[in-house]
This record gives structure tokens, sequence and C-alpha cells, in this order.
């Protein structure tokens, strides 16, 4: 497939410089695939396949391991998946990390018993994002789980960015998306649609506010957070 649905900011911007190496889970995935998961008994836990989409430099990928689980990778950014590879080694995991895109996941349908994204489906456009969900379905197997969190129209920071189709943002001159490329915003109306092939369990609204009135903000964000299954 030709198509790419990478931005090269990601590899040049980030990665290969040196930034974003964050060693730690976020804590709401830790949370949601504890409910889903953590009921299994450790001895069960490898035959789950999880696939963190957007791995980054394996902080997530890493908690999985830790539990058990079967943990595969894929990124766009070479750097982030040599990097990923490095820390299993020395941290004495097991992954399966490659350097590949979205719109060619390579893997086989039915594969996987819960698929992360965390933020990496928000950096494309929204063609490239309903493409991407459409794979993601047929990579899970029946009753698999797919966990997406992806940034809301309320997130402060697009103030600082062009639009350059409904809802996508690029050439930010500020702020957290600065060096990202391109960001697509939701509403719920629109997850509905494009994650419509899946049954939604759950859709959460989660919004970090500045309420002191200050103009050093230490942190401003709006996501939303989807449960959905196969």
């Amino acid at each position: 497939m030709t198509d790419k649905s990478f931005h090269s900011n990601w590899e040049d911007n980030i990665y290969a410089q040196g930034k974003h190496l964050n060693r730690y889970p976020y804590d709401l995935v830790v949370s949601i695939v504890a409910n889903k998961l953590f009921h299994l008994p450790k001895e069960e836990r490898g035959k789950i396949k999880i696939l963190d989409l957007g791995c980054g430099v394996g902080n997530h990928a890493k908690f999985f391991a830790e539990n058990g689980f079967s943990v595969y990778g894929l990124d766009g950014s070479r750097s982030a998946i040599d990097i990923c590879h490095k820390r299993f080694k020395e941290w004495g995991l097991e992954g399966d990390f490659v350097q590949g895109d979205f719109l060619d996941l390579p893997y086989e349908d039915d594969f996987f018993g819960l698929v992360l994204d965390r933020e990496s489906l928000s950096a494309n456009k929204i063609s490239d994002i309903k493409n991407t969900i459409k794979q993601v379905y047929k990579k899970l197997k029946p009753g698999g789980v797919f966990v997406s969190f992806v940034y809301s129209l309320d997130h402060p920071d697009i103030k600082f960015g062009r639009m350059a189709e409904l809802n996508t943002y690029t050439d930010f001159s500020a702020g957290s998306f600065h060096q990202t490329g391109v960001i697509h915003v939701f509403d719920k109306k629109e997850i509905l649609e494009s994650y419509s092939d899946f049954k939604i369990e759950n859709i959460m609204h989660h919004l970090v506010k500045e309420v002191k009135d200050d103009s050093k903000k230490f942190i401003e964000f709006a996501e939303y957070i989807i449960i959905a299954k196969k």
C-alpha cells in the first residue's frame, strides 16, 4: 500500500530528537485495562495479544508485558521502534515491535484481544482515521476490545493551529501540538459515526482545566475515551 498516514514530524521533531521518552503508562490506560483484563489469572494472560497502536517508545507496552500479556507495538517512527527494542532488552521483557503505518496493519485478521490507541489516531486526518478504525475492527478477535483515546473539540490548544479541514488542525504556533503536524479533534456525533462498526460500551469525556487565575498554566487538555467491542 502506497498511502501513508504517518506524519514525519513525529520522527524528525520528536523521537529522533530524544523527546517524549516516557517510561510510565497513562493512569487511565492502567485503570481501563485492569478493569477489562486483570480478572484473568496470570497463567492465562499470555494468550491475550494486545496491540499498542502508535506505541511510541513502549511505555504502555511495558505495562502490558509486565502483567503477563503478549505485546505487539506499531509506530511509524523508526527511532521510536528502535527505542522499544532497546528498552525491552534492558528490561528483560518480550514484545513484537514493528515500524509500520496505520493504513496497512501487518497482522492477521481476528488476531488481537485488545487494541489500545492512546491519542495516536488523533494525529491523522479524518479519512485516515476512519480507514484505520476499520482495520482495527478486522484485526480484533470477535469479542475483542478497542480502547481509544481521542482529542475533543474542547481541547484548548487547537486555538494555536490552522484548520486544514473540518475539525483537523495543522501549523501549530504554540501549545502541546506545535511539533506534531496534524491533529483531529472529535465531538460525540463523529465518534458514533466513526466507530459504528463496533458495539460502543462507553464514551467518557475527560477534561482538565485550570481554575486558578494564573497565566502560568500547568496543564489543560480535553479527550474522549471510547471503549468498544467487536
